[in-house]
This record gives C-alpha cells, structure tokens and sequence, in this order.
C-alpha cells in the first residue's frame, strides 16, 4: 500500500499503525504523525505549513525516555510502552544508524563548506536531516518514497541555491571590501603621487625660476657687452667679443672662419688665428661690413676666392697683415685702406688695383717688392692715394708713376741708394718722405730730385751714410731729420734757399765738430729754426752762432765732449731781453759746473730748464 505524507500529517492514519500526536518544539499546533514518528523528539512543520518549516530535530528514543523521565512520567506512559515494542528497537537501531550517517554528512559537510558548529544548526541543515530520516525508514517499511523524495530533492535543490546565494554574498561582500581596501590602497597611492608630483613640480618651479633669473643675468651682462647671438646660423667661439657693431674674435685660435649672417655688424676682428682658407661666400651674410681685419693668419692666394671681398660693396678698411698672399686679391671699389704689410707680395701689375679709385690709404710694407716688379702704370687707378707704405722691401731706388695725390711716401729699411731726377716730380702734393734705414751718400741725389716739389715739409734720411747735409733740399722744407749718419759739417748756404725757413733740424748721433758749424751753416734758418738737436756729436764747447737764433726753443748738446760754457755762446753781451729757450740739455759732457760763470746763462728766464747734472767729471780746472 502506497501513501503520501500529506495523508499522514493530515490524517494521522496509517492501516495497522495507532496514532500519536506530539507537540511542535516551536509550540505550534500537534500535527498527527504515523505511530512510528514518536521514536523521534520532532519539531517538523506540516504540509501545509512546509515552505515556513523552522526546524525539525531527531535524537535517539533515549533522549525522549530521558525527558520523560524529567518530567516525571511512568514506565507505563504510552511513550514507554512504545519504546518497548520491537518495532521501536528496530527503529531506534535504525536511528543511530541514520544519526551516525547523519553526523558523517554533517562533518563532510563542514569541510566542504568551511562553516562553523553552528552553520549544523541552521533550520535548513535541521529539516533536511529529518527528511533524510523519515525517508530511509519509509523506503525500508514501504519501500516507496513517493513524493517525499520529490520534496527531497527539491530541498536539496533549494539549499544548494541558498548556499550557492550565500556564497555569492559573502564572495560579493568580500570582493567589496578587498575593491574597497584596493580603492582605499590606489587613493592614498595616487595622493602619496600628486604629493611627490606636487614636490617634484614646486622643486622644478623653484629650479627653473633660478635657471631663468640666471639666465636673465647673463642675458643683461650679455647685452651689456656683446650683442645678440640669435641671428648667427654657426656660433662663434665663446672668446669672441660682440658689441657695438663689432665682431672681435682676436688671437683665439679660430681655425675656420663660421657663417654669420646679420646686417648690423660693420667691423669683423680676425687676427691672430689659423685661417687657412675663407669660404666663398664666408662674408655674404655681413654685406654691410666696413672694416675687415684678417691679420696674422695661414691665409694665401688659394684661400681667397676671387669675389669674396669684391661682394662686400661697403667695405672701407681691410687689413691682411701677416699671411702669406704673392698677389693683390680682387677689391671692392668701396675701399679707402688696405694694408697688406708682412705677405710675399713680389710683384704689382697695372690690374693689381683695378677700380680702387677710392682707395686713400696703401700699406705694403715687408714683401718682395723692387722697382723692377712694379709696373709703370700699377698705381694709375689709384686715384685719390694718399698714403703710400713701402717700407721693408728690396728697392734701390723710387718707383717711378706714383700717384699725383700722394701726399705721405714711406720707404724706410730698403736698400735706396740714389735719388733720381724727376722721379717725384708729377708728385706734386707730397708732404712728407721718409728715406731712412736706407745706402743714401751726399752724392746719391740729383738736383732736380726734389728741388720743384712745393709741398714736400718734412724729409727723413737718418740712418744713412751720409757725411755732409745733402744739397738742393726741397724750398719749403720744414723739417729735416739727419740723425745716425756720419755727418762732419754742414756746407755753406745748404739752408739758405729755404723759404719760409726750417723748423726743425736733427743731426744728432753724428760726427759734428765746431769747424763743422759755421756762422754761415745754419743761414737762412736763424728766424724760422724752433728745434735743434746736435747731441751725441764730437764737439767741444757750445757752437758760438747759438745765440742769433731769433726762436730756438730747445738745443740739445747733450752727450759731447764739451768742457767749457763761453759767454757769449748762449746769451749776447749786453742782452736786456730774454732768451726764447726753453730747455737746454749739457748733460753727460765734460763741464766743470763751478766753473760756468752767472752771465753765460743768465738770458734764459726759467734756469729749471738747463740741465747741466750729471756730467763725466767735475774736477775742477
């Protein structure tokens, strides 16, 4: 016979069984149970009351004996009779077995689960292992579960879902709060960052405000001093100097010349370097250049290509001083000064100065020149030449076709030794010749060497090998210097000619000798002569003529032999007007200063002005 246990709660009958009514542990109201459910102590819900079942708990008959016995009920109480048929010492075997199993399900399912004690006493874990029991010993009795398994296996389905909920929560719960720790973790680490950013920053902030004042230092000392480098495309060595339109980059040791573009410079210093070469369009960034100084460098005819300078259309003054160029490079007709001294410049063709015809200033001192390497018409373009440096270079004589514009001629330190006639005579505006360091003897000039040039004032022919003052001296000479010769005399009327009159006549270092200078020596420079060295000579006392010297503001005869003063020599007898003499030097002579009576200096009006100390001896004589 099959039945549910809906008929069994409801009923309370089963055929062949008697019935018990036991009280909920929950107090809730009896629910008949087949006469087998008093083996157990159960708090079990009915059908009706399933889905809100609180707990169902079994335990052995004992327990149900042991409380009977508590609360003082008989061995002849119904419970008792029961527990003594055989079929409750069946079910009580049955139920130890169920209860040991029961037990083994729950540690399994602790471990499995990870639950604590009291996880067991759930009202879940209660109900099933009632139903697991109730269900064993229905299977044994019947041996039909019917809808009890159902209801079985629909529990376990519901208590794996429950816990599979509940481990979800806790799984969520936990992900919370491990996220909300992670959160917590990332927050203080991107604080602990924007800190150390905010650090990092200020630190930044505070190194670039001092690099900045820094730099804005050194800007103002830059603009102070030099100009702006922003418009160079190749920097220039840190030593070069700018400012001012000017470009100095002396004696630094630049070996190529760097690409400058900027429009404001107008001076370029570039001496004293290892140039050996000047691209060709090196200076066309600077086409406002008026001043280039390239001296002392490596430079030759290869380093210059042809228009590097021809481009520079405002170019005045250019210095190529010691280098090593054979040939006058190309030039801009802007030019006014080119200096080209200590180069090897051998020789100067009629196109050598093409187009220069402003050009007032030519230096080409130390070369290889001599008057066969000059062409007759080389210094034709030369327009407007004024100043013309020929000095240290191997001519004997003087060009011929210089400039009629030459105003200054120097060719000191060659190896002159004859002026010839006519050679300056187209030279009608020179001032001013320098012959010295040369071979020049008394009879080296013609006369009509100089004789019709009638601005020629001052004439230097020291450190010659002249013996006597050359004649036929220019007319309106002023200034002649003779000294470091072997002059003896000065001939008769040599001065006369000279119109307005000398000014100023050196013949120191010399041979002189008081023969030598006569009354009629110094003729036609009495009014006009200013100057008149004649120390370190051969003389022995003061040339008497001294006194008709109207202007005569300095006489040196220094370094003689003089041993006397005479009185009539400096001042004239009788003299009521003072002498125009300013300083007179009789040092390092042989005077007895004791000697030299009051009335032979006494024209001269500040005595500060003689110097007579030291002298070889003082004895006094």
């Amino acid at each position: 016979m099959s039945f549910s246990f809906s008929d069994v709660c409801a009923n309370g009958l089963v055929p062949g069984r008697s019935m018990l009514r036991v009280r909920s542990t929950l107090d809730e109201p009896a629910c008949p149970l087949p006469c087998f459910a008093p083996v157990f102590r159960i708090s079990l819900i009915c059908p009706s009351q399933v889905l809100q079942a609180l707990a169902l708990e079994a335990d052995y008959p004992n327990a149900l004996v042991e409380r009977d016995s508590e609360n003082g009920t008989d061995s002849d109480s119904p419970a008792n009779a029961i527990s003594n048929t055989p079929a409750a010492e069946t079910a009580m075997v049955e139920s130890s077995e169920i209860s040991k199993g029961k037990s083994a399900d729950e540690s399994l399912r602790k471990t499995h689960s990870g639950g604590t004690a009291a996880d067991t006493e759930t009202p879940m874990g209660r109900t099933l292992a009632v139903w697991v029991e109730l269900a064993s010993v229905l299977a044994r009795r019947s041996g039909a579960t019917g809808r009890l398994n159902t209801i079985l296996n629909e529990l376990r389905e519901e208590k794996k879902r429950l816990l599979g909920l509940e481990s979800e929560s806790d799984e969520q719960v936990k992900k919370k709060e491990d996220d909300d720790d992670d959160d917590e973790e990332e927050e203080d680490e991107e604080e602990e960052e924007e800190e150390e950013e905010e650090e990092e920053e200020e630190e930044e902030e505070g190194e670039e405000e001092g690099q900045e004042e820094e730099e804005e230092e050194e800007n103002e000392a830059a603009n102070n001093s030099t100009a702006s480098r922003d418009s160079f495309t190749d920097l220039l060595p840190e030593e070069c100097q700018l400012g001012g339109g000017r470009i100095s980059c002396k004696d630094i040791g630049m070996s190529h010349l760097p690409i400058i573009t900027d429009l404001s410079i107008t001076i370029l210093e570039l001496s004293g370097n290892n140039l050996t070469r000047l691209p060709p369009r090196g200076l066309s960034g600077l086409p406002n250049l008026e001043e280039v100084d390239l001296s002392r460098n490596l430079l030759d005819d290869s380093s210059i290509s042809p228009n590097l300078f021809v481009n520079l259309t405002k170019l005045k003054r250019l210095t190529l001083d010691g280098n090593d160029l054979v040939t006058i490079p190309r030039l801009p007709p802007s030019l006014e000064e080119l200096r080209i001294n200590d180069n090897k410049i051998n020789q100067l063709l009629s196109q050598s100065f093409k187009g220069l015809s402003n050009l007032l200033v030519l230096e080409l001192t130390g070369n290889i020149l001599y008057e066969g390497s000059v062409e007759l018409w080389a210094f034709r373009p030369l327009k407007v030449l004024k100043h013309l440096k020929l000095d240290n270079n191997r001519f004997s004589s003087i060009p011929n076709g210089l400039p009629r514009s030459l105003e200054d001629l120097r060719m000191s330190h060659n190896q002159i030794v004859e002026v010839q006639d006519h050679v300056l005579n187209k030279s009608v505006h020179l001032r001013v010749l320098d012959l010295s360091h040369n071979l020049l003897r008394e009879n080296s000039f013609y006369p009509g060497a100089w004789i019709n040039l009638p601005k020629l004032e001052a004439l230097d022919m020291s450190h010659n090998q002249l013996s006597v003052v050359p004649p036929y001296l220019p007319r309106v000479l002023r200034q002649l210097s003779l000294q470091h010769n072997h002059i003896r005399a000065i001939p008769h009327y040599t001065l006369s000619h000279l119109r307005p009159g000398l000014q100023s006549l050196r013949l120191s270092h010399n041979q002189l000798v008081e023969e030598g200078l006569l009354g009629k020596s110094f003729r036609g420079a009495y009014k006009t002569l200013v100057e008149l060295l004649l120390d370190n000579n051969w003389l022995e006392s003061v040339p008497e003529n001294i006194r008709h010297f109207k202007h005569l503001q300095l006489l040196r005869l220094d370094h003689n032999r003089i041993t006397s003063v005479p009185v009539k020599s400096v001042c004239k007898v009788r003299m009521t007007e003072s002498s125009p003499l300013v300083a007179l030097h009789l040092e390092n002579n042989h005077i007895n200063v004791k000697k030299i009576r009051r009335t032979a200096l006494s024209c001269i009006r500040d005595r500060h002005g003689v110097i007579l100390e030291p002298q070889t001896t003082n004895e006094i004589q």
